[in-house]
């Protein structure tokens, strides 16, 4: 059909040169051939149309929704992005909308964001939700209207949505485990009855929840004497996580290692390491922004769990597609993550995704 309607339009531009130039015998009026052609042009762009919305069973672009955990996050932020580039690579067949509370503790505000989505009516709704229980109704009631939902990073605990498309987050803080256990090791560290502790975003969270019992878990496995102190919460601000970092390091000069399970959290490690000058201490964090990858360039962080949140965005936005057209996607999709620190931080494969999905 594209070639029909190239060479419809070819004729018409090598029609108007030749009938003007021809003087003797004159042909039909120049307008009257163009006319011709623009309007068989137009049948065939009609038809073209016609094939379209009939390939597709709708006459507009898929609407599509997609709430985030918090809108002062570099990770979030980036998710969205990558939801945000399957629409423009779509050519305007997909619009996206994002929508979010301010911060991982408006869990109420996120609620009522999903149920407002609901009532406005989108096509598909892509949700990272900070607590996956308290959006279980309205999953169900999205899908009750005729919307399918696709969940990202934190689990609901329902059969209703379409997909679940997460990190193992239990399983890649316990490789950030086995990394400091190494770390001791290579400085000639002996971790037996020595401190290590959590410090954590949110309290209760599916996803803080996995990622610390993961550490924990795995650093005991490793060192059953260690000394793990309590975890720590602190409400996902990088000023209170920074303090605590500072207070947990005076109060316990046998720390040896901190786990962090955002990038909140890992900001204000880094911060405290650099404020105290403590360098000795093990750190890592989950998740991923420019000032972490500074920290460990000063070495104030040892390393940081990178996942593909760009990744997530753009796959979230074509599986709730593939949903609205009826198809049957996994119940869950792993995404991979990298461990990154000073070791292969200026490789140039670690360079390419601090690029695409970290640095802005």
């Amino acid at each position: 059909m594209k070639k029909r309607i190239l060479a419809l339009l070819l004729a018409t531009a090598l029609a108007v040169p030749f009938l003007m130039g021809c003087a003797d015998d004159p042909p039909p009026a120049v307008e009257e051939v163009v006319e011709e052609v623009e309007e068989e042009v137009e049948e065939v762009v009609e038809e073209v149309e016609e094939e379209v919305e009939e390939e597709v069973g709708r006459d507009g672009p898929y609407e599509i929704t997609v709430i985030i955990k918090a809108t002062d996050s570099d990770y979030w932020q980036i998710l969205a992005s990558g939801a945000l580039a399957a629409a423009e690579q779509s050519g305007g067949t997909i619009v996206v909308t994002i929508d979010g509370p301010p911060s991982e503790l408006d869990i109420d505000q996120q609620v009522a964001i999903f149920e407002n989505t609901i009532q406005a009516g989108p096509d598909g709704i892509v949700i990272a939700a900070t607590l996956g229980d308290t959006v279980v109704d309205a999953v169900a009631a999205s899908v009750a209207a005729g919307i399918p939902v696709v969940a990202l990073d934190e689990y609901i605990p329902s059969d209703l949505t379409s997909t679940f498309m997460a990190t193992d987050h239990a399983a890649a803080s316990a490789e950030t485990a086995d990394l400091m256990v190494a770390e001791w090791e290579a400085e000639g560290i002996d971790p037996s009855g020595m401190d290590v502790v959590v410090i954590s975003a949110v309290a209760g969270a599916g996803v803080n929840v996995a990622r610390t019992n993961g550490f924990i878990d795995r650093i005991t496995e490793l060192v059953p004497d260690i000394n793990v102190l309590e975890t720590q919460y602190a409400d996902n601000d990088i000023a209170r996580a920074t303090d605590i970092a500072n207070s947990l390091i005076a109060a316990n000069p046998n720390l040896i290692g901190i786990f962090g399970d955002n990038n909140h959290m890992g900001v204000g490690i880094a911060l405290a390491i650099e404020e105290t000058g403590r360098t000795d201490i093990i750190t890592y964090a989950f998740d991923a922004n420019q000032q972490q990858v500074d920290a460990i360039h000063a070495g104030n962080l040892t390393g940081m769990v990178v996942q593909d949140p760009w990744g997530m965005g753009f796959r979230g936005v074509m599986d709730v597609i593939r949903a609205i057209n009826g198809e049957t996607l996994p119940a869950w999709q792993e995404v991979p993550v990298t461990v990154v620190t000073a070791l292969n931080i200026n490789d140039p494969d670690i360079q390419e995704l601090l690029d695409q999905h970290i640095v802005n």
